[in-house]
């Protein structure tokens, strides 16, 4: 079998869209995030081909003190014959080759196997969690929640750096600028950022609060929203003040994942300030 591997380009769009719909068995299109690696991340995620057909992508985005690897994926067809671990070794020294101390990725239980032979240890579990049913909401929202406004992306980047742990700023402006009518942000009296949350047309994230009070306040606001499908989160299992307040809007856990990350550990608000995910490639 002989195979090639190369950088991402605009012209794989279609093709490397149709295996991930196939390799993870879902209707759904992942157009949005594919272009999202070519706009904020270029020559950081690989096609595999055979033949001239493709058969596997991954996609790396890198932080600067970490980098999330996703949308890793092999055709079924020709899975289990090493073309995973052939993605991986092409993510791992651009990775390298940038300096980057740390790698991250959220694992399904086929695929953890791999990443654990090359050196990823698991340090905590994301669940997958997913609105099966739809609750009341209060007539009267809660006050003090506003829309993001492009002026207030470097506030917003200072709040959300300590508590994600790298600076986001290029993905956050991008998600934002998919909808601004979907970016919201919560204040304390002095007018300060106490939390915000993008929702996306299937998920709920990236989303970050100081409390869960904020948080909740911020949910509340965004489940007015019209979404595509079922209404998902990816979030720590150990954010137990997560759990607690999806579960009473409806969301239950569908799945577990492995997060895992190889290289130095990475110290950040995951289990207590992050309400969400971006994705499950994005972190």
């Amino acid at each position: 079998m002989t195979v090639s591997v190369h950088a991402f380009t605009e012209t794989e769009l279609e093709a490397v869209d149709e295996v991930t719909k196939v390799a993870y068995n879902v209707q759904g299109s992942r157009k949005e995030s594919l272009r999202r690696y070519l706009a904020l991340q270029p020559g950081g995620s690989f096609v595999t081909e055979q033949n001239d057909a493709v058969i596997g992508f991954g996609g790396a985005m890198d932080y600067g003190p970490f980098a999330y690897i996703g949308l890793m994926c092999v055709h079924p067809s020709i899975q289990k014959r090493g073309i995973g671990g052939l993605i991986l070794d092409h993510l791992l020294a651009w990775l390298d080759a940038r300096g980057c101390p740390s790698v991250l990725l959220d694992a399904t239980p086929v695929g953890a196997p791999l990443y654990k032979r090359y050196g990823f240890m698991e340090d905590d579990k994301t669940v997958v969690l997913r609105q099966t049913q739809r609750v009341l909401l209060p007539q009267d929202l809660p006050e003090g929640v506003s829309i993001l406004s492009e002026e207030d992306i470097p506030a917003l980047v200072a709040f959300d750096t300590p508590c994600f742990g790298a600076d986001r700023n290029a993905i956050l402006a991008s998600y934002r600028a998919d909808d601004p009518q979907r970016a919201l942000v919560v204040r304390n009296a002095n007018g300060r950022i106490t939390g915000y949350l993008i929702a996306q047309s299937r998920t709920l994230g990236p989303w970050v609060a100081s409390t869960v009070e904020d948080a909740e306040r911020l949910l509340l606001h965004a489940l007015t929203l019209p979404f595509e499908g079922e209404l998902g989160v990816f979030v720590s299992a150990n954010n137990g003040d997560a759990l607690k307040l999806l579960t009473r809007y409806g969301f239950s856990q569908q799945r577990g994942l492995s997060h895992m990350y190889k290289g130095k550990h990475v110290q950040r608000s995951r289990h207590t300030m992050l309400y969400g995910q971006a994705s499950l490639g994005f972190g």
